[in-house]
């Protein structure tokens, strides 16, 4: 029974989001996008789905979202005017796809790889809008820890 409470919980807060997104569109100059809450939201689930998992998907977040910005930066101002902007950021993609494996593995609270990557895309997807992109990311980080404590509310 606590399965479909929760997908309850969870449909409600999702519909009221995309509903939400789409009529309003915008504060204070950050689009507001669904696909990026879901998914955090998503990975807050894939990573325990408790208090420790929305950590490790806000902390990866936020690392995710500067690599891409990283990748992006020297892509396009260090390798872009030599080799050109794709191969650029293609190259600092491949190089810090590679650090970013090696590196988090041994970081506790920067180990969730998957939070990473997919956050990194997030700063792609929505045409490099880091702060834009990091809001939607901890919205779904609180959609998720919200939908967890109102399940367990209603279960009672």
């Amino acid at each position: 029974m606590k399965n479909l409470k929760m997908a309850i919980v969870v449909g409600i807060l999702a519909g009221a989001w995309a509903f939400f997104a789409l009529e309003v569109g915008e504060i204070a100059g950050v689009t507001l996008h669904a696909w990026p809450v879901f998914l955090a939201w998503a990975l807050f689930f894939a990573a325990g789905a408790n208090d420790e998992a929305a950590v490790k998907v806000a902390t990866t977040s936020v690392w995710g979202m500067t690599w891409g910005w990283l990748s992006v930066t020297i892509g396009m101002d260090l390798l872009g005017e030599t080799l050109g902007v794709p191969l650029g950021i293609g190259l600092a993609v491949m190089v810090l796809a590679a650090l970013i494996v090696i590196m988090m593995t041994d970081i506790k609270f920067l180990s969730f790889g998957p939070g990473a990557f997919a956050t990194w895309a997030v700063y792609f997807g929505t045409g490099f809008d880091f702060v834009g992109g990091l809001a939607m990311l901890f919205v779904g980080v609180i959609l998720g820890v919200l939908s967890v404590k109102l399940t367990a509310l209603i279960s009672k």
